[in-house]
């Protein structure tokens, strides 16, 4: 095999400048100091091509930094044949990533040179003196980080957050300042994004929205990231999991319930959203390509595994089946094991008196709601006439020449802008009640007859009726084995307040037997 022989290095030096967060506010240290020491040995050197590559707010555990990553390409391309650096610690403070760049440059014909620090000549000695410097750099850094982490714990039990903030808040200097060192820097709400996240958790509080169309609403409210972008899923719900926005603080093995920052929502909301949250997750329904009504709800009777459910597109049908890979059983066509899921509510049954407490508590519920919409509707119809009144006397006024055109243009605008506002708000206030007429009317069909209730529900109302009535269902070639009530319907078959038919039926077949026995008795007694 013939190897081909490696290309020259080119007569070029690279200045390396690295400072990491916590130097930046070190003057001797900073990147102009570092580029300015580096490039002036570089002309002293002989060198008249030469490159600055920095790391800015970098650290130097590891070698996961832009610019030593550029450094690297360059060595390994034989574009440089010298490195430039102020010590070694710009260049790694980890001994094994500082001895695999030594090893690097020196396969590569690129020299290391440090401003003030002894250089390698390549001997033994001097190979084991730069390695002590590793170490030390290493040491160094491992003390300064266990000092950070000391402090960080310090300021976390004193109450106060001790990191970057959370979305909703910034930090910022304490205006205390007879404050403790401690308190120096602390957390106060975003005067922008803080309402946003307080809006969003009481909108996910109510269970009228599930997260994804939350998100989407929210952005377009303007809760963004830092960067100005949309949230992923997965971190949208984070927040409505961080118990930071009740004013908690956990760090590490610190849990302090009462911080020193302001909440952002009381803890009552904060708790019915993680339950919303709970319930929600606890079936695993999510944002799929396809939506299948009875994911999380179906298992394995063998291996006790979730069935999981795919399109077969070259048949036109959906099935559901066991995901072990050694199988264990035919495929269940979509429809017939959801219409044999359905025919489980056909079974149940609720007792009349709780069907008489169920339809007054929505009742009640309903009629507050009604009460409060009108309420907020007419305020804003309150708001518009008035604005609309006050865009009538603009209108006057420049008719009668009081108010100049640009003037008038300004005023209408404005007035514009906020009659429109108020006609969204208004719509949007209408479509949430008759989101919640359909609840009360959904609620009312269900209490009157489940099993048709069930039928004519859409797909997310009738996750609600499968969580709210069964636990899971285990299958067997095709057919379903077991039926495992939820808690809450097991709780109120305690109560007497639910029954399965099949089960009612055997118990009142058990008691007619006990008084056939009852009655034989006392008639042979007689």
């Amino acid at each position: 095999m013939i190897k081909k022989p490696l290309k020259a290095n080119k007569n070029k030096a690279v200045a390396y400048c690295r400072v990491s967060t916590d130097e930046q506010a070190d003057k001797g240290l900073s990147l102009d100091v570092q580029e300015e020491v580096c490039l002036r040995q570089i002309a002293a050197d002989g060198y008249q091509d030469f490159e600055v590559i920095r790391d800015e707010g970098k650290s130097a555990g590891s070698l996961n930094r832009p610019g030593i990553q550029k450094v690297i390409d360059l060595v390994l391309n034989r574009e440089i044949s010298a490195v430039y650096a102020v010590n070694s610690d710009r260049i790694a403070r980890n001994t094994l990533d500082h001895l695999n760049l030594m090893d690097l440059f020196e396969k590569n014909g690129v020299k290391l040179r440090y401003i003030s620090q002894p250089n390698s000549d390549g001997s033994a000695m001097a190979k084991m003196v730069d390695t002590v410097f590793a170490s030390f750099n290493e040491m160094q850094r491992r003390v300064v980080s266990e000092k950070v982490k000391t402090t960080l714990n310090a300021k976390a039990r004193a109450g106060y957050f001790p990191s970057f903030c959370p979305l909703g808040y910034k930090n910022a200097q304490n205006p205390d300042l007879a404050a403790s060192r401690l308190a120096n820097r602390i957390i106060i709400p975003d005067p922008i994004m803080g309402p946003l996240i307080t809006e969003a958790f009481k909108l996910y509080a109510t269970g009228d929205y599930n997260g994804y169309d939350l998100n989407d609403l929210m952005y377009e409210k303007g809760l963004r990231t830092k960067t100005g972008g949309k949230l992923s899923p997965s971190r949208f719900y984070e927040i409505f999991k961080n118990p930071v926005y009740v004013g908690e603080v956990h760090w590490g093995d610190v849990h302090i319930t009462e911080g020193k920052h302001k909440p952002l929502i009381d803890r009552e909301t904060f708790e019915r959203a993680s339950k919303i949250m709970a319930g929600n997750n606890h079936h695993a329904c999510r944002r799929r390509k396809y939506q299948w009504l009875l994911n999380g709800f179906v298992y394995c009777a063998k291996h006790q595994r979730r069935y999981t459910a795919e399109w077969h597109l070259n048949k036109g049908l959906a099935y559901y089946h066991c995901p072990n890979r050694t199988g264990c059983g035919r495929y269940i066509e979509m429809n017939e094991l959801e219409n044999k899921v359905a025919e489980k509510f056909k079974e149940l049954e609720l007792d009349p008196k709780f069907i008489e407490l169920v339809i007054e508590k929505v009742k009640d519920i309903f009629y507050s709601r009604r009460r409060d919409y009108e309420s907020k509707r007419q305020a804003l119809i309150n708001q518009r006439t008035a604005f609309e009144a006050k865009k009538k006397i603009a209108e006057d006024k420049l008719l009668s020449g009081i108010l100049s055109d640009d003037d008038f243009s300004k005023i209408r605008q404005e007035l514009n802008l906020n009659i429109t506002n108020l006609n969204e708000r208004t719509a949007d206030l209408d479509n949430r009640q008759e989101i919640k007429v359909d609840i009360a009317q959904e609620v009312l069909r269900f209490a009157s007859d489940i099993y048709s209730a069930y039928i004519k529900a859409p797909l997310p109302v009738k996750r609600h009726y499968l969580a709210l009535f069964w636990e899971r269902f285990e299958i067997a070639d095709g057919v379903i084995i077991k039926s495992v009530p939820s808690l809450l319907f097991g709780e109120l078959m305690a109560l007497n307040y639910a029954y399965q038919k099949s089960s009612k039926a055997k118990f009142n077949s058990v008691l007619n037997s006990l008084d056939e026995v009852i009655l034989s008795k006392q008639m042979l007694a007689s």
